[in-house]
């Protein structure tokens, strides 16, 4: 019998009888610890557990535990190691000829990004009745955001990602920045289902270069491929709006929602705050201003909007709620309703004030 044979036949006594050990790195079965060495020969194998893998919770155990508990603390240890490393060598900017430390420099360049984000909070929750969360900064999605409070225009210019998820085989969303929330998504929508990719190509000049000319073309920086529209705002101007969708996804879009019209599509934008298991939309209107539809919301950096060909049903092995009207929005209609209501029997009951007055002098 050959090595191979013999190793082969060894292999499949330990996968039925002798599998008493399993490795930690692939979940191999072994029998014994030469057995091991030759699994760790033969597939490269580190034996050791990937501390990032998810574990299920009804295999999470003491063990389990305590190997993470142990992997942050060594994340710590490193996080401690390099903050102390870079206070020793420092980091080089452009003012340290002015005396400052790297690490105050360093506090200095993130303070306008601060103060931009307390600007716009603000400025949305005072004027325009939404809450904007923003996340940590090593997110991807705050990296993402470029929403900021206009003071030109006094308006907010949104950062905003539409999601079309019943397209297959291209991406099903994509980010556009500086929209205004004067403008409406539907007027987003219909212009970009009209633009001509052809409309866009420029015809190219061919220049002849002499024999003396050898000097190498100027390089030149690589431009986005932006989408150019005319957007209306609601008090009737209009302004150039770059789209970033890509073309592909365009292109899919036209295909499948070509002969719909957009009050025909459902809107949608997810409720913050609600268990996972119940999934809660509220229902866009894209005709309106988008400040008018995102009164008494509460985004995450900024708003995501799900389009659909029909009103959703379920997400995932959940069922969705599709809510019309915010409650906030119907508690503020009613207390609205309420003040009208007592301003307008104020008058008269500041007549009857008045009638007793002029009785108590008679």
């Amino acid at each position: 019998m050959s090595d191979h044979e013999a190793g082969e036949k060894r292999k499949r006594v330990v996968e039925k009888v002798d599998a008493k050990y399993k490795c930690p790195g692939c979940m191999a079965r072994t029998c014994s610890a030469a057995c091991s060495k030759e699994h760790k020969q033969e597939t490269g194998c580190s034996g050791q557990r990937d501390r990032t893998k998810f574990v299920k919770r009804a295999e999470y155990d003491a063990n389990t535990l305590m190997s993470d508990y142990g992997f942050l603390q060594e994340l710590s240890r490193d996080h401690d190691n390099l903050t102390r490393l870079v206070k020793e060598q420092g980091v080089p900017t452009g003012n340290a000829s002015k005396g400052r430390k790297p690490m105050q420099q360093a506090g200095l360049a993130l303070l306008p990004s601060l103060l931009t984000q307390k600007n716009t909070v603000t400025r949305a929750r005072v004027n325009r009745n939404v809450s904007i969360r923003y996340m940590s900064p090593g997110i991807q999605r705050h990296a993402q955001n470029k929403t900021l409070w206009s003071k030109s225009h006094s308006r907010l210019v949104w950062t905003i990602e539409v999601s079309v998820p019943e397209l297959e085989g291209v991406a099903d969303k994509w980010i556009e920045t500086g929209f205004h929330d004067v403008c409406q998504l539907g007027d987003l929508w219909e212009r970009l289902l009209l633009f001509n990719s052809s409309d866009s190509k420029k015809p190219v000049d061919t220049v002849t270069s002499s024999a003396a000319d050898t000097r190498p073309p100027p390089r030149k920086r690589a431009k986005q491929d932006f989408i150019k529209i005319s957007l209306p705002s609601d008090d009737g101007s209009e302004h150039i709006f770059k789209s970033n969708i890509p073309r592909p996804t365009l292109d899919a879009i036209k295909a499948k929602f070509a002969t719909s019209a957009v009050t025909e599509l459902t809107w949608l934008i997810k409720a913050q705050d609600t268990p996972a298991n119940k999934p809660t939309f509220y229902r866009i209107d894209p005709c309106q201003p988008l400040h008018t539809q995102l009164v008494y919301q509460t985004v995450v950096e900024f708003p995501t909007f799900f389009v659909y060909s029909a009103p959703p049903t379920r997400l995932g092995n959940h069922e969705i709620t599709i809510l019309d009207i915010p409650v906030a929005v119907q508690a503020s209609d009613s207390e609205s309703s309420a003040s009208s209501s007592s301003e307008s029997s104020s008058p008269s009951d500041s007549e009857d004030s008045d009638d007793e007055n002029k009785t108590k002098e008679k």
